[in-house]
């Protein structure tokens, strides 16, 4: 296929809309998809803002045709800046979807990396076997899963605990219940930094206590909050909720507490008219993946990492590279 990548201009957005929107249309007698709206209108606006996003590129048949693309989002982290490729940022048509990303994607790391960007990330759906498979080959690991369910009852028994909503004076204990699910990510075989922000993380837990938008439970044993669970509406899937804390101390876990918590929040969310709950886990978080799947949970969308190492690193010689560059030495050309 003769496929050529050069950069995304202005007058591609159109027909990248109607891409994006084909590519997440789900097949006759399936459900919804797990994404935004799949309509032209709704991926387009997606695009709008790409000039000021990132790098971005376009793949184009012979005749012209556009048959992919890909735009990033440069965002400031604590080191260097990271470059994001989010789901409504990148589609391939069918037929010869992994040259296409192949392509795609090696122009679009070169402008990355010229920038300073060591840290790719880009979130596909869980359906798009092609996709995936693509950016395993290219080094890419899943980093986060993002699952969905419908509101039925959870599997698992429920502890017999008392499960309420949280008051501001809980708070010192949540905060106490945060604060250990951040250590326990920075332990094995998880391993991410722990950037513990106090301050932030009490403001976070007092809005979820307060919003009457969103809901923050308590699981109690012997009078003492030692679970919490906080959901609110999704923000991209219409009529789902989305669990966005989620913790049981390490001393209670595996009684059942979590379920029990579960249970009220999909209860609460089916008595707001929502029809399903996503939630998102770390890939090497063991404990959350078996949670998350055994009570129902199906991966709908995987977040992929490739951090790169910009280092020149030499090879132990006893030769000098100098030896091998032109100039007046013995060795100068």
């Amino acid at each position: 296929m003769e496929l050529h990548v050069v950069p995304f201009e202005d007058g591609m957005v159109e027909a990248a809309g109607e891409l994006l929107a084909a590519v997440h249309t789900p097949a006759a007698g399936t459900p919804a998809p797990a994404v935004d709206p799949a309509d032209s209108d709704t991926a387009r606006s997606h695009l709008d803002a790409w000039r000021t996003a990132g790098p971005a590129v376009a793949a184009l048949a012979g005749d012209g045709t556009l048959t992919g693309f890909m735009v990033a989002t440069v965002a400031p982290s604590p080191g260097d800046p990271v470059g994001r490729i989010l789901l409504s940022h990148h589609a391939a048509a069918p037929g010869d979807t992994r040259a296409t990303y192949r392509y795609l994607y090696r122009a679009l790391s070169r402008r990355l990396v010229d920038i300073g960007c060591f840290e790719h990330r880009i979130k596909a759906a869980a359906d798009h076997r092609d996709t995936l498979a693509v950016f395993v080959q290219l080094g890419f690991g899943i980093e986060q899963i993002r699952g969905l369910r419908p509101l039925t009852p959870p599997n698992g028994t429920a502890e017999q605990a008392r499960v309420r909503q949280a008051t501001t004076e809980d708070l010192p204990q949540l905060l106490a219940l945060v604060l250990e699910v951040q250590k326990f990510h920075a332990e094995a075989p998880i391993h991410l930094p722990a950037l513990i922000d106090l301050h932030a993380m009490r403001d976070n837990l007092q809005a979820a206590v307060t919003d009457a938008r969103r809901l923050a439970l308590v699981a109690e044993v012997d009078g003492r909050p030692v679970g919490l669970m906080v959901v609110e509406p999704h923000s991209g899937i219409p009529g789902a909720v989305a669990i966005g804390i989620a913790a049981v101390t390490a001393a209670v876990r595996g009684g059942g507490l979590g379920t029990a918590l579960l249970s009220g929040v999909l209860e609460w969310a089916a008595s707001q008219g929502h029809r399903a709950c996503a939630v998102s886990w770390s890939s090497a978080n063991l404990v959350s993946d078996a949670f998350w799947r055994g009570h129902g949970f199906t991966p709908v969308r995987y977040t992929l990492v490739r951090r790169l190492d910009p280092r020149v690193a030499w090879a132990h010689s006893r030769l000098d590279y100098q030896d091998f560059l032109p100039g007046d030495g013995p060795h100068g050309q």
